[in-house]
């Protein structure tokens, strides 16, 4: 049982899909056209910043701006002065968030929790100017877990309290013109907070234009993985359902995941399982998939051959030298036989197979070549 239990996990690792992350690069551009060719290209700008001593306050960022697709970097000067020292003092905020939707359009955005106000530096000319925002929050909101605008003037904030005992406050809100006012959504039908659970100290949030959103929350104390979206701006959300792999019901999850699209059906999703089995830890990332918009998913495996194969494992075998796995995989009612080498990661398909011919199947059904 505990070879099996082994290799089971080094299938997952070797076929599970890497998805490209969802969180934002600290390196943006913008690929729209500038209509006056006498001018920059939007496309040739680009925009990235870092903080030094990897310190995340206001002080210690640097934002670069190029106009040469990244040839060259001009730092900007952000007015800090023009806010008093306390709001952006260290003290009492925990992280500075960058945001450029396009060349024009960028957020500096951090919440100071000793008077639990939001704080943004905004530019609508690409960096030139900048106007100083700041919002009232409800109490309890002590950073900025995401922000993200979709247009100029439609854009959505994650905010959260400090962890403690694996729990955490949070907070959703919106805002429809720039990030002046900001308004609480409640994901569910909790009146408490934002109707997110506490349970769980990470989050994430993306939104895909201004309908299609999505906000994850990690699990610390079960697998089910907890995910939910809207399709109308925020109005209305469901609890997205995610099935956990049989093998991995006794893990947790301790990283918040979102939903990578690369069009308006097809996308995958990340979900990192994380147990600690006899004083070992064991993390897991299993690569779900979907092909309907996000309203079902499968705990889909790649198998990673020249014809590109997306597999649901029916059934897994090992051979008696374990050094070679089995697995029927099926995709779209066609079933396959198909054997891994551990030894040299070769992939191969043995024989289709027939449905009614799966339940009867076991290990003494194949021959090993």
């Amino acid at each position: 049982m505990k070879r099996f239990l082994v290799y089971l996990l080094i299938l997952v690792l070797f076929l599970a899909g890497c998805g490209i992350g969802a969180k934002q690069s600290n390196t943006i551009s913008q690929n729209t056209i500038s209509k006056s060719s006498l001018k920059t290209n939007a496309s040739d700008i680009k925009w990235k910043w870092s903080f030094k001593n990897n310190h995340k306050t206001l002080e210690n960022l640097q934002i670069f701006k190029s106009t040469d697709k990244g040839n060259s970097w001009t730092e900007i000067t952000l007015p800090i002065n023009t806010f008093p020292k306390d709001a952006y003092s260290d003290a009492y905020v925990e992280n500075v968030e960058p945001y450029f939707l396009d060349s024009n359009n960028g957020w500096i955005s951090w919440i100071n929790y000793n008077d639990a106000a939001l704080y943004i530096f905004k530019t609508t000319d690409g960096g030139k100017t900048w106007s100083k925002l700041s919002y009232k929050l409800p109490q309890f909101t002590q950073s900025i877990s995401k922000i993200q605008f979709v247009t100029p003037n439609t854009g959505w904030l994650l905010a959260v309290s400090d962890g403690a005992a694996e729990q955490q406050i949070k907070y959703l809100f919106r805002t429809n013109d720039g990030g002046k006012t900001w308004e609480k959504i409640n994901v569910t039908s909790s009146d408490s907070y934002s109707g997110l659970p506490l349970v769980g100290t990470s989050t994430d949030m993306i939104f895909y234009g201004v309908d299609n959103g999505w906000v994850g929350v990690s699990n610390p104390i079960s697998a089910d993985v907890i995910l939910y979206k809207t399709m109308d701006g925020g109005n209305t959300w469901s609890k997205v359902s995610v099935p956990t792999p049989q093998c991995y019901e006794k893990y947790c999850i301790v990283s918040a995941s979102v939903p990578v699209f690369k069009d308006d059906k097809n996308g995958t999703l990340n979900i990192d399982f994380y147990r600690i089995s006899n004083g070992k830890s064991e993390n897991h990332t299993v690569t779900y998939v979907t092909n309907d918009g996000g309203n079902t998913w499968s705990a889909n495996v790649y198998a990673d051959d020249e014809n590109k194969h997306i597999f649901n494992i029916a059934k897994i075998f090992w051979n008696s030298d374990g050094d070679r796995i089995a697995f029927i995989g099926e995709k779209n009612s066609d079933f396959e036989l198909c054997t891994i080498d551990l030894k040299n990661s070769k992939y191969s398909v043995i024989n289709k197979l027939n449905p009614e011919d799966i339940k009867s199947f076991n290990e003494k059904s194949i021959i090993w070549k």
